[in-house]
């Protein structure tokens, strides 16, 4: 069971990931450099969730 679920959350988020950096690079060259900002902070975030989602993982395995 937690096998599946971590594998979910992997691709969830390898998704969400793609889909971000695919729209990110759909604008004008104008707009591209105010949006590096937006992407950079986006894409912490992403690695903030994975890094937290993981360690979820591992405190539930542990401590079950």
């Amino acid at each position: 069971m937690i096998t599946i679920a971590t594998t979910l959350i992997i691709i969830f988020l390898v998704i969400i990931l793609i889909g971000t950096l695919m729209v990110a690079g759909k604008s004008d060259p104008g707009y591209g450099k105010k949006a590096k900002n937006t992407t950079v902070t986006i894409s912490a975030i992403y690695l903030l969730v994975s890094v937290l989602a993981i360690a979820g993982i591992a405190a539930y395995v542990y401590f079950t």
